[in-house]
């Protein structure tokens, strides 16, 4: 195992919000920027990361609890963005940014270098124009993210396969999504095949594939209206419960950073 220095956390997870920071020791890559430029800058220094430091924006796709923060970041930092061509055309219809800003232009299933770090990314199911998931591998370690999906499709599950890190979609209790105040049409998008994880859907796409290299997993994207903390770490306990070996389980925030893994 190598002895690279890394830091993982997620500044921000949630549906008013995501920003995550996956620094490998060669390169420090920034997943969404759908929170303030200031928190986005005030989570990063607090990780002991200069924002300028950045090598790049990977944007998963164009909603804007995932590209809030990215026009003010970029025309302060000039970082490098990179998206699919079908989340760049809907960021430009939302004039989040401009179309001179430094962006690469990949698609779903795609693979970027940064040093001894490579980015991949492969095709989620929501209902956005080209979204991805992303997996990035570093001596030693593979971190896996995978939100925002309805389901986990077969390529998720692939690219879910022997990671070290997931952070993995946990968004609601089909039980107070149901007996909730939302209107019917909502609950149906949120359930839906191009919606959002439940629960009960992200335990079982983590049961069996508990390998012995997994340490942490993070559960991201957590509702709240219609889930609790409570209710998705003790959904996770049980998940791991028969396996083997069991990860530390960590929980995300919407308005507060995660707990930040290093070596």
């Amino acid at each position: 195992m190598s002895h690279t220095n890394f830091k993982i956390a997620l500044i921000a997870s949630g549906s008013s919000g995501n920003c995550v920071l996956v620094d490998t020791g060669s390169a420090r890559i920034l997943i969404d920027a759908g929170i303030s430029c200031k928190r986005i800058e005030n989570g990063l220094l607090s990780l002991g990361v200069d924002p300028s430091s950045i090598d790049a924006i990977f944007i998963t796709h164009e909603h804007t609890d995932h590209i809030s923060g990215l026009d003010v970041f970029q025309k302060r930092y000039h970082k490098k963005i990179v998206a699919t061509a079908g989340t760049m055309k809907a960021i430009e219809e939302k004039s989040q940014i401009s179309r001179f800003c430094d962006i690469e232009i990949v698609a779903q299933e795609s693979e970027s270098f940064f040093g001894e770090t490579s980015v991949a990314t492969f095709m989620t199911d929501h209902d956005a124009a080209e979204p991805f998931g992303v997996e990035i591998n570093f001596p030693g370690r593979k971190v896996c993210l995978a939100t925002d999906l309805g389901y986990v499709n077969k390529a998720v599950f692939e690219h879910l396969r022997n990671s070290n890190v997931l952070i993995l979609e946990s968004n609601y209790d089909e039980k107070m999504l149901v007996n909730g105040s939302y209107p019917w049409h909502l609950k149906k998008r949120i359930m839906g095949k191009r919606g959002h994880l439940s629960n009960v859907d992200s335990s079982e796409a983590r049961l069996g594939r508990n390998w012995e290299g997994l340490s942490d997993v993070f559960l991201a994207h957590i509702s709240r209206e219609n889930n609790t903390h409570e209710i998705v770490y003790e959904n996770a306990l049980r998940a791991f419960s028969a396996e083997p070996h069991s990860p530390a389980i960590h929980l995300t925030y919407h308005d507060r950073m995660s707990e930040c893994i290093r070596n």
